[in-house]
């Protein structure tokens, strides 16, 4: 497991500091459960700064690739990661937005006197995985035939049974 960094949110984007480092996957738990293998590199980057609005703000960036599982044949997938996501801090809680207020590229964190940087790199990442990982139809080890049969609705036993047809 890489060694815990910990930055002072406020006091990051307010000078403007800056860290950037490579991982791998098996420094990331989480993430065990996705994953086909734990090959692949994910470099980060780390920035603080103050917006337009004059709001302290942090921003991410992580790139690499992850081997994750095609669910269709459970056979090894690679995923490009380009992540970029930008946070304001606030001081309290009191001082987010309402939902409806928010706006799609920008997240909003609570000031933190220890924030855990691996764990924001980890949450993001997570967060940008797709739900069901599948290769291309022709890249899948599943013949097209099976595959095409594996995309019909569940549903479909359902309504034969609504008609009367077991």
């Amino acid at each position: 497991m890489k060694e815990q960094i910990t930055i002072n949110s406020l006091e990051f984007a307010q000078k403007s500091h800056e860290i950037h480092g490579r991982i791998t996957p098996r420094d990331l738990g989480r993430l065990e459960d996705v994953l086909f293998s734990q090959d692949g590199n994910l470099d980060y980057l780390l920035q603080g700064g103050v917006n337009a609005q004059a709001k302290p703000e942090i921003r991410l960036r992580i790139q690499g690739e992850l081997m994750l599982a095609c669910q269709r044949c459970m056979g090894p997938m690679r995923h490009p990661v380009d992540i970029a996501a930008r946070f304001v801090i606030v001081p309290d809680e009191s001082m987010m937005p309402a939902p409806d207020d928010e706006q799609d590229d920008v997240d909003f964190l609570v000031a933190d006197p220890r924030l855990d940087v691996m764990a924001l790199v980890e949450d993001e990442i997570l967060l940008g995985l797709p739900m069901a990982p599948l290769h291309e139809t022709a890249e899948c080890g599943v013949p097209a035939a099976e595959a095409k049969e594996q995309k019909e609705s569940p549903f479909k036993v359902l309504q034969g049974l609504k008609f009367g047809k077991s």
